[in-house]
């Protein structure tokens, strides 16, 4: 949709269904997978340095499973009260990204709004960034402590996977995240003109993860590195013997 918003300058087809599903993709789906990525950064910790926590079933339950339900259903179980159920006069102006502003941004308070971008758009970041700083902090201290070279490169490949897809969330999402706290603070006019372009960006993250899943892979070089060797091979023009 915001692509080809993009691309003719309004939103076809300009119906209600149309508009209502993709504020909620954008939305909740969306903030669901951002904290999502929270709790990811808070649980790597947990993996790396408590790993005893979730050597049982029990554990995994506790540690693994239920805060993930939890920090992934969160956002899009309240988006799509607010967006499908919440009573509010739902106009949509084809013109605009979304049809517009979701209705309910005009009929929640202040304290309600305001709390929606801290807690949506501020602690998410601000979240990952302290605690993969931590992360990368607590490896260094403990590596040079314990010296344990096999053991810390067992967890290398996450720490690799979780740092590129964390480094690419906040800088994809921060110019978003930045003018969209000020319009909350009041600043309705804060970035007007460049939202639109800002907007597609947040989508990035989620198409570099399963890039950031493939070069983690074992045994990946090795495969490319025969990949391109038998493709040279198979291109290679002998001479014949006439």
């Amino acid at each position: 949709m915001q692509m080809n918003y993009l691309r003719l300058g309004f939103i076809t087809p300009l119906t209600a269904a149309f508009c209502l599903i993709n504020q909620f993709l954008v939305y909740g789906i969306w903030y669901g997978a951002s904290f999502s990525m929270v709790w990811i950064s808070i649980e790597r910790h947990i993996l790396i340095f408590h790993s005893s926590r979730v050597a049982t079933a029990r554990g995994r339950l506790l540690f693994h499973y239920i805060p993930l339900m939890l920090f992934s259903l969160y956002a899009p179980i309240l988006y799509a009260y607010l967006i499908f159920v919440y009573p509010c006069e739902r106009i949509y102006d084809g013109t605009q990204t979304l049809c517009g502003d979701a209705c309910f941004w005009g009929s929640i308070s202040d304290s309600f709004s305001q709390y929606m971008s801290i807690a949506h758009d501020i602690m998410p970041i601000v979240i990952i960034v302290v605690f993969g700083a931590a992360l990368l902090l607590r490896i260094v201290i403990q590596k040079r402590r314990l010296r344990q070279v096999n053991e810390w490169r067992k967890y290398r490949k996450m720490i690799i996977q979780f740092i590129f897809i964390s480094i690419t969330f906040v800088i994809f999402n921060l110019p978003y995240t930045v003018i969209y706290f000020g319009k909350s603070l009041g600043f309705s006019s804060f970035g007007i003109n460049v939202i639109r372009y800002f907007l597609p960006l947040t989508n990035v993250p989620s198409i570099a993860m399963p890039y950031a899943t493939v070069i983690t892979l074992p045994g990946l070089k090795q495969k490319l590195f025969a990949l391109i060797i038998c493709k040279a091979k198979q291109n290679t023009i002998h001479p014949s013997v006439v």
